[in-house]
């Protein structure tokens, strides 16, 4: 009898102990839950408490609409040509993509793909149809902004605002280099750099700085590196590091045509290049596949912010883009 006793008294405390272990865990990872959690399941939630504010965020990479994207829009129509993306883009609380040209009236030049001339233009029309699509926010911060001059850049922004579009970045870093957006009583803060110009890159380092008390999450959307290289640059990942330090929650590239590696930096995410969106460069598997960043952002009652990220895979093909 004492035996049994000895023994449901040892099984009893095995109990209590495995018990407080457990307890004991998750009260570790949930004090410990930042920014630098990582998940990669589409299915999984993109927030940590349902009751706090929360906001979607996608960001996806370089869109290009001219040349034989613009072709295949044209017998295809816009909707069927997204159709493999539009949920992934409507269901965001804030789509971004870094828009890859202008948005003017003049006749395309390479749409007959017999002139090579890398000079782009995009048909307005499809400005509403963007809209339409999803998008919030598209960034201007790249090397086919000015194909058509600084009349082309002020086409595009007047385009983009009647659509009801904002828009953020400069190709010369100079003006209207940063946006916010307010979603859900949580303010998202949009910086762009391009490196290409070579110029007012100060300027894009005192924004961050300026930018930064005034937002709960600041992301830089660099456009730089060699193309389709996935490794960043020296100069990539000092600029990278600075942005940083200097205050960015996310630093989330574009323009090498091909997905880049992925960095965690001070507990923060660095996504070197995204690769394509929407793009012609039919060629090789490397520039026909991208990535979406999906952001899950939440706010504490204490005013503590929690950033999941989860990673869609992207295929930009000669009949339109998918998720895969």
């Amino acid at each position: 009898m004492n035996g049994e006793k000895n023994r449901g008294n040892v099984l009893s405390s095995i109990l209590i102990i495995l018990a407080i272990t457990i307890a004991g865990t998750a009260l570790w990872y949930g004090s410990h839950l930042s920014s630098s959690f990582t998940f990669n399941s589409p299915n999984f939630p993109l927030s940590l408490k349902k009751s706090n504010p929360h906001v979607s965020i996608l960001v996806v990479g370089d869109i290009m609409l001219d040349r034989n994207v613009r072709n295949k829009i044209n017998i295809l129509g816009f909707e069927t040509f997204f159709a493999g993306v539009k949920d992934l883009i409507t269901d965001a609380d804030i789509a971004v993509g870094n828009l890859e040209g202008p948005f003017t009236p003049h006749e395309s030049v390479i749409a007959n793909l017999k002139n090579k001339a890398l000079q782009f233009t995009f048909d307005p029309a499809l400005v509403p149809e963007m809209s339409a699509l999803g998008f919030d926010i598209l960034g201007l911060a790249n090397n086919h902004t000015l194909n058509f001059g600084i009349k082309g850049l002020n086409m595009t922004r007047e385009y983009l605002t009647n659509a009801g579009i904002l828009y953020y970045g400069d190709p010369d870093n100079r003006d209207e280099i940063s946006v916010v957006m307010e979603k859900n009583g949580i303010k998202i803060g949009f910086i762009g750099f391009h490196e290409f110009s070579y110029i007012n890159f100060a300027k894009v380092m005192a924004e961050i700085e300026r930018l930064r008390p005034e937002v709960d999450v600041l992301v830089v959307t660099p456009h730089w590196g060699p193309e389709y290289q996935s490794e960043p640059s020296d100069n990539m990942k000092k600029w990278a590091h600075e942005f940083i330090d200097r205050g960015a929650d996310a630093v989330i590239g574009t323009h090498p045509h091909v997905v880049g590696s992925i960095e965690d930096y001070n507990d923060k995410k660095i996504f070197y290049s995204l690769g394509n969106f929407a793009f012609d460069q039919y060629f090789s598997e490397e520039t026909m596949r991208g990535i979406a960043v999906e952001i899950g952002v939440d706010k504490t009652k204490a005013g503590r912010i929690n950033m999941l990220y989860n990673i869609r895979n992207i295929r930009v093909d000669r009949d339109g883009t998918s998720v895969y």
